[in-house]
């Protein structure tokens, strides 16, 4: 089954091949390049790819314990950078989040304001062991938020606030 396209037109690709192990960049026959996320991990060293079945596109999916609206429960996202599809404990849009390891229940790290309209604040996902800044994924808390980033060697090499993305992204 060939993989479905989603927001390939807006991933940039760092004109050198990233660092850290946890990014893959795939390319297949007549298809466009994209960004795989191999491992992810919570502050505690706990990874969170492939903790659950849930698969996209093939590739395992990274799991967040997630709480708000007074409901909780596993989510699991792509780990395909530009795929907002996720699977779980679903939220209104626009709730504000807690978002956590779903192992040892530690609240994700702050990173900086998200700048979406419903005020979210960007938290860290560790893409090596080491846990370093120059190596995570920014997720919003915000239910519905597309704006993640990838950041590599502390540069942004995948970046969504071009255009109006909130309001056209299929956020499932």
């Amino acid at each position: 089954m060939p993989r479905q396209r989603r927001e390939t037109d807006r991933v940039k690709i760092h004109g050198t091949e990233p660092e850290a192990d946890a990014i893959k960049v795939q390319e297949f026959t007549n298809e466009p390049v994209f960004v795989v996320i191999t491992q992810a991990f919570c502050k505690n060293g706990h990874n969170l790819v492939g903790r659950s079945a849930e698969e996209f596109d093939g590739f395992p999916g990274i799991s967040l314990w997630v709480e708000g609206a007074g409901e909780a429960g596993e989510v699991v996202v792509s780990a395909v950078h530009g795929d907002h599809s996720k699977r779980g404990k679903e939220f209104p849009k626009g709730t504000k989040l807690k978002i956590m390891c779903p192992e040892c229940k530690t609240e994700l790290e702050e990173l900086t304001n998200c700048g979406c309209s419903e005020q979210g604040t960007l938290r860290k996902i560790y893409l090596t062991p080491k846990r370093t800044d120059a190596y995570i994924i920014a997720v919003c808390d915000v239910w519905g938020c597309p704006l993640s980033r990838v950041i590599d060697s502390y540069e942004m090499f995948s970046e969504f606030l071009e255009g109006n993305i909130g309001e056209d992204a299929d956020t499932e």
